[in-house]
């Protein structure tokens, strides 16, 4: 906590700490440092009118950056939870989310950081214990389902008083630092614009670059539970992570005109259904009894952004264009291209597997377009579940493991495709 003669600052850890810590403190008129990740509630009473100024960062990234710098440092918390840094990511991460759940683990593991925490911190406590500015009470009182990282950022911000407290969001931290000095009157000064502008970046995680996408499809599903407070509060998603340009789940894209489409479908003999079935190249397991009609397709799994037209391209391109461009556009694509493009039945009474898709890329966008479904026709993603209703455009995001079933007593026939933009051509993840 830092206390200036404009503002408080508060430190959420894995929050660009150290770049604002050194903004302020060599930059910003009055700036002392009171206390180390100081909370809000311990601001001496002198400074209490003064506006707050702190920042929030998308959980699921935060817990990645968490784990990779804390691993790295004889942080408490992290040495407790992680069993001395012998547990990987994702058993790491799924005890801070679960701290709260009330199973004899967890309160295990809470009365461990009870007895490790000090009870104050002063000029005594050793840095080891002192830095994360947590004690024992706080341990102690730690709630029922909420994540570790919602519960670290309320009980920072929350104090007895009331405070204008204004929060950036780490994703955009130069500009937001810049808006919030702004905020508070701090006047910007040619040395604190040049070092918002030029500074590196301090104290990074050392970690393997966008390692968000390796989240599991159940550890996404758990920040989205346990860190609903920051999620709801602030927009968050998990494809908002990395900057990556997919959905989360399933994004609408809006109505879509599909009745000359409709129409060209109904007539399709079924030798036809069946003669094109036969050579489609993607015939995976978990497809099932599913049978295509494939009009462009990939030209490798090395290289899910380069593909070929099949021969019915030609004579469906008229009527499948538009509809293609339409959801271009509503992703506000201006340069796009389309890798993938297909007609998929799913009998009456089948089912698509559980899977995530061959070589599938965040920046690649899979869309569903229905034509003929029944309400009992259900998709999967994820831990979310919906019927896709007819002459809808509606992306799903196939990294997360996804699966339908038809239990109605028609068929299922949607128009699927792919489309990217121009300019993420390449991109890995």
């Amino acid at each position: 906590m830092i206390v200036t003669d404009h503002f408080v600052y508060i430190h959420v850890s894995r929050t660009a700490g150290t770049f604002l810590n050194t903004l302020i403190l060599e930059h910003v008129p009055g700036a002392r440092m009171i206390q180390y990740h100081g909370h809000l509630r311990d601001l001496p009473e002198e400074y209490s009118s003064l506006p707050v100024i702190g920042f929030v960062r998308n959980p699921w990234d935060w817990y990645v950056s968490m784990f990779f710098d804390y691993r790295r440092k004889p942080q408490f918390v992290f040495r407790i939870l992680s069993e001395g840094g012998t547990l990987g990511f994702e058993a790491t991460v799924e005890r801070f989310l679960n701290l709260g759940d009330n199973s004899a683990l967890s309160r295990r593991l809470l009365d461990r950081l009870i007895k490790v925490a000090p009870h104050v911190i002063d000029d005594q406590t050793l840095p080891r214990l002192r830095n994360p500015g947590l004690r024992s009470e706080h341990f102690a009182s730690f709630p029922e389902n909420c994540g570790y990282y919602s519960w670290l950022f309320r009980l920072m911000f929350e104090a007895e008083k009331e405070h204008r407290v204004y929060i950036g969001r780490f994703e955009n931290l130069r500009d937001e630092a810049k808006r919030l000095l702004m905020i508070t009157g701090t006047p910007i000064t040619s040395d604190i614009d040049a070092y918002i502008t030029a500074a590196e970046p301090l104290n990074s995680s050392q970690r393997p670059r966008q390692y968000a996408g390796g989240y599991s499809t159940e550890l996404q599903q758990l920040v989205a539970e346990k860190d609903k407070y920051l999620i709801d509060r602030f927009d968050y998603d998990f494809s908002k992570v990395n900057n990556f340009p997919t959905t989360d789940f399933f994004n609408h894209l809006g109505p879509v005109d599909v009745d000359d489409l409709l129409e060209r479908v109904k007539g399709i003999p079924e030798s036809l259904w069946q003669s094109e079935n036969e050579k489609k190249p993607n015939k995976y397991r978990n497809l099932n009894e599913t049978r295509h009609i494939m009009f462009r397709f990939v030209s490798g799994l090395d290289n899910v952004f380069e593909f070929h037209d099949l021969p019915l391209w030609e004579e469906w391109k008229e009527v499948l264009s538009p509809i293609m461009e339409q959801a271009a556009i509503r992703l506000g694509y201006q340069s796009y291209r389309f890798p993938r493009a297909m007609f998929a039945r799913l009998p009456a009474g089948g089912e698509i597997s559980p899977h995530q898709d061959v070589a599938a890329s965040h920046y690649i966008h899979k869309i569903h377009v229905p034509l003929i479904t029944n309400p009992k026709t259900i998709f999967h993603v994820g831990g979310k579940t919906m019927h896709l209703p007819c002459g809808e455009m509606i992306e799903i995001n196939n990294k997360a493991v996804h699966s339908v079933r038809n239990d109605g007593e028609t068929d299922r026939i949607h128009f699927i495709f792919e489309c990217y933009n121009a300019d993420d051509s390449g991109k890995q993840g």
